[in-house]
């Protein structure tokens, strides 16, 4: 498995090659190769490091793994999610999906950019701060304690670290591009996850950035942690050659904490009613769907042990492969269990947050 970076490389084989510093604004992408060596937890073996990798060597690493036999599947992650929970999501995109996974790894954990902690930290409260769901913990009730006060100022320092690496990755999709033009036996198709949307955001004004990702397939933008209001004006940049598939939920326990912290309602949870209505963009609203419990933020893929839904997985392994979620009429409610809207701008996975003026 093929993960990009611009997290500083050490000479570790494990998880650890990946450290938490990262330099600023700096267009600099390294590389390593990841194979999984246990299961139960997940364990890695990090090899062939590439510290500052040099483009001609990127674009012929990206072409080997267009040139494989698997539709392909790049994946950027959100909030908190450290270099190995980076590598067990790709792993599982894998395994469930039956794609090749590109990864992205960022430094999204919310420490500052030489990887040391932010100043002042308050421990404890219920929970921990590891992994992406953490950030759920904050309540109004409790967001003048000091642990949540740590929490979030990590989400803050998560969304700056995004902020300063769009050149990074704004390099990675020109030289991915670049790899498809020179390579054509396999599509590609983009999944940026909750604090990523936000990444992606600031990264499509960057020099032919959104023209990049736009040579895509299909853009996934699943569970978006980004301000939802105005969300048009970036993401009609995007033109792939598929569509845009945006989903959201109330549900979603982590982007109404986020909300919180930062007083926007997030694209994930509440699009708005300014939605973009263009046959290139589609709304999927998991709201209801499939006795979804409080607290869904990663329902694009099954926890270990866990199984998705019939029409979830269709759904899922459909636009991950760079194919259309449905190919016909007759096959919408396999995958839209209550239809969609007549002008194909929402499609509903469950009750939904307002009823569709359409059962398919």
């Amino acid at each position: 498995m093929l993960i990009f970076t611009n997290r500083l490389l050490t000479q570790s084989p494990t998880d650890a090659a990946l450290s938490g510093a990262y330099t600023p604004f700096s267009l600099a992408l390294n590389t390593v190769q990841v194979a999984r060596t246990g299961h139960t937890p997940p364990q890695w073996k990090v090899s062939a490091p590439t510290s500052m990798v040099a483009d001609d060597a990127a674009i012929a690493m990206l072409a080997e793994v267009l040139k494989g036999p698997k539709p392909v599947l790049v994946f950027v992650h959100g909030n908190n999610n450290t270099p190995a929970d980076c590598f067990t999501r790709c792993q599982a995109l894998e395994d469930q999906f039956g794609v090749a996974v590109v990864g992205y790894s960022w430094a999204s954990e919310g420490y500052q950019p030489d990887g040391s902690d932010l100043a002042a930290m308050v421990s404890g409260g219920p929970g921990t701060d590891t992994g992406e769901d953490s950030l759920s913990g904050i309540t109004k009730d409790n967001l003048k304690e000091g642990w949540i006060q740590s929490k979030a100022r990590r989400y803050a320092q998560a969304k700056v670290n995004a902020q300063h690496s769009t050149a990074s990755l704004a390099r990675f999709f020109r030289l991915l591009a670049a790899a498809r033009v020179t390579s054509v036996a396999q599509p590609f198709s983009v999944l940026v996850h909750s604090l990523g949307c936000h990444f992606l955001h600031y990264m499509v004004d960057h020099e032919a950035a959104a023209a990049s990702v736009s040579l895509a397939q299909n853009i996934v933008l699943a569970a978006g942690c980004t301000g939802a209001a105005k969300h048009a004006g970036w993401v009609t940049q995007l033109n792939p050659r598929g569509r845009v598939y945006l989903t959201f939920t109330q549900a979603d326990s982590v982007l109404a904490a986020a909300r919180i912290v930062d007083g926007d309602i997030k694209l994930g949870c509440d699009p708005g009613p300014d939605r973009i209505v263009n046959a290139k963009y589609r709304y999927i609203d998991f709201q209801g769907a499939f006795k979804m419990k409080l607290g869904a933020h990663r329902y694009f893929v099954a926890d270990p042990g866990k199984t998705l839904s019939k029409q979830a997985t269709r759904l899922f392994k459909n636009i991950f492969s760079s194919q259309e979620d449905f190919s016909s009429p007759d096959d919408l409610k396999k995958v839209y269990p209550v239809g969609c809207r007549v002008d194909g701008t929402v499609c509903y996975m469950g009750a939904g947050a307002s009823e569709p003026d359409s059962h398919g």
